[in-house]
């Protein structure tokens, strides 16, 4: 037994394995001996809501896209994105919501949660005009009914979604992602 830093090698090695091999832990690793992606990016959702002050812009931006879609049911406004607001997107690496994952989307969001509450203004009314930007994509996608996402691994939509409606006064958040 080779004893290294003040403890046996053998006995780290046999508590690792133990760990490893955990039934709790083993049904949460996939064939492929990763963690569910599904259940970890919802669960990344749900501590980032709680743990973190929401911005007061982000409950007034979810608010209003959460009473249009109680109200309306579907979208009525349909527009795209400008070219001005394309490049806001790209100017902080954001790409369109259609081509998003939902751990991108999670880290987005984040991302604009920080910068929302900045000292600098500049990256304030950035983050929150991103936000608007962001419920205007959502927006548009349920009004053409999500025929513009490429796939099923393209479904940040989903996760912007579930934020709005976890941080919106006027919906009860439905279940993880």
């Amino acid at each position: 037994v080779m004893i290294k830093g003040g403890f046996r090698k053998d006995d780290s090695t046999a508590e690792s394995l133990r760990l490893i091999l955990d039934d709790s832990a083993v049904a949460k690793i996939g064939a492929a001996g990763l963690l569910n992606s599904d259940v970890l990016n919802s669960l990344g959702m749900e501590a980032m809501v709680a743990r973190s002050e929401i911005p007061p812009s982000h409950r007034r931006i979810a608010n209003s896209y959460m009473l249009m879609k109680n109200f309306y049911g579907t979208p009525v406004v349909q527009g795209q994105i400008t070219k001005e607001e394309l490049n806001l997107l790209r100017k902080y690496d954001f790409y369109r919501l259609e081509y998003c994952t939902v751990r991108q989307i999670n880290e987005d969001i984040a991302f604009l949660q920080r910068q929302s509450i900045s000292l600098n203004t500049t990256a304030r009314m950035d983050a929150d005009k991103i936000l608007e930007i962001r419920a205007k994509e959502l927006r548009f996608l349920a009004a053409s009914r999500y025929t513009k996402v490429t796939n099923e691994l393209n479904s940040g939509y989903l996760a912007i979604e579930k934020y709005f409606e976890m941080i919106s006064t006027y919906s009860k958040p439905t279940q993880s992602v």
